[in-house]
């Protein structure tokens, strides 16, 4: 009697029933597979579901490689190799399997042994002697970038990338291809120039070609200098505002000549005389001139009234208190009586936009120190007791709101002038 796998014939001894201890006789396959199928048979005529293997990948690699096994019925796999050798692996479902490649492994056939019979590959996977290359970084775009932002790295071997840092700094890298990955520059990358250190399965690369990460901040300098910067930040914020008011269909809506519409003209027109006013005396006195800003409005409806309205009362109220509040810090006469005059039309846009909001509310006791009947009132908005004097901000209180309408890269560090 003669039993039989695919390439495997099972011949009993001479003058002996069939057993397991059978005589083998092997046609084609390996010893392993011989041997794996002795281990897992069942008994005579007992139908056996067998397994399959419908792929495995990489189909070559050196010694470490993990290779992942396709098929069916693994589950209580008992044994896997490669040619001759026996592997450690991992049964993640009945369907696939891994192992790592162990080192002095030779090419062959993958062989999985389970509970109904082993099965093998049809074609052998491949070792490799190519040695592991380390990554190499050719070019960074852009050359410089804000925390957040998205940077390109050209190179080679990317592939197997594990980790990326910047100035040390943990990064994740996105293998596009062996050429090329992308990383977002963390938010706690210090500003400066920076070293990008890439780690791959063959070792590190750092950048050749420099790269910087931008501040997120911008310092509006030292001094009369940084005053005039500071209040020409602020109206750079405004002109922003009302240009971008012209352009939601809440002002479009407004009914050309009306009261309201001419109202936001002014305001824009004034907004954009005082811009360009201090740009002008700022360049005239030979100082640094800070760069223009970049608003982030997102949080803005521009085509709802309330939205536009309760944002420009902000501005306004902001404006009137910033240039009273920094009165203290300017140390020229003509800056001072400067700052003095638009302060007083910053406070005629504060009462307009407020009387807007609700009728007969230009003012309020949250922008003045009021002094009641038979007594006064206590000190509040950093102003005396019983004063009546608008409210004034000190830059630092200023800049706190100020920033949250300022795209990173333009929001204000005010440390040279508080």
């Amino acid at each position: 009697m003669t039993s039989s796998l695919p390439g495997i014939r099972v011949q009993p001894a001479p003058g002996n029933a069939p057993s397991r201890r059978s005589f083998l006789r092997y046609t084609g396959a390996s010893v392993a597979l011989g041997s794996l199928w002795l281990a897992s048979c069942k008994k005579d005529n007992e139908p056996v579901a067998r397994p399959t293997i419908t792929s495995f990948t990489p189909t070559s690699g050196m010694a470490g490689t993990t290779v992942t096994v396709t098929g069916t019925r693994f589950t209580g796999a008992t044994a896997v190799q490669l040619g001759s050798v026996s592997v450690s692996y991992t049964v993640l479902s009945d369907t696939s399997l891994t192992f790592v490649v162990p080192n002095g492994a030779p090419s062959g056939l993958i062989v999985v042994g389970t509970p109904s019979g082993p099965v093998s590959t049809a074609d052998p996977f491949t070792i490799t002697t190519t040695p592991v290359v380390a990554p190499t970084i050719t070019s960074v775009a852009p050359t410089s970038a804000l925390p957040s932002a998205t940077v390109t790295l050209t190179g080679t071997n990317f592939t197997g990338v594990t980790a990326l840092t910047v100035n040390g700094i943990a990064a994740t890298p996105t293998v596009v291809s062996a050429t090329t990955l992308t990383f977002v520059v963390p938010a706690a990358a210090q500003a400066g120039v920076a070293t990008i250190v890439v780690t791959g399965p063959g070792g590190l690369a750092t950048n050749n070609t420099a790269f910087t990460v931008l501040p997120t901040t911008v310092s509006v300098g030292t001094g009369d200098a940084g005053v005039l910067n500071y209040a020409y930040a602020l109206e750079q914020l405004e002109a922003a505002f009302y240009t971008q008011v012209r352009t939601g269909t809440y002002f479009t809506g407004l009914a050309s000549g009306s009261a309201e519409k001419l109202i936001f003209d002014d305001l824009y027109y004034h907004e954009v005389i005082h811009r360009e006013f201090f740009k002008a005396a700022i360049t005239a006195a030979g100082v640094p001139l800070l760069k223009d800003l970049t608003p982030d409005f997102s949080a803005i409806n521009f085509n709802d009234r309330t939205s536009v309205l309760s944002t420009a009362k902000a501005f306004e109220d902001l404006g009137s208190a910033a240039y009273i509040g920094a009165g203290q810090y300017i140390q020229s006469a003509a800056y001072l009586f400067l700052a003095g005059k638009i302060a007083s039309v910053e406070a005629r846009h504060a009462a307009i936009i407020r009387d807007l909001v609700s009728e007969n509310t230009f003012v309020g006791n949250d922008v003045v120190t009021l002094t009641t009947a038979g007594s006064s009132s206590v000190a509040t908005n950093n102003g005396p007791a019983g004063s009546s004097l608008e409210r004034a901000l000190a830059p630092a209180e200023v800049v706190a709101v100020a920033n949250t309408y300022l795209a990173p890269g333009s929001k204000l560090d005010i440390s040279g002038i508080r």
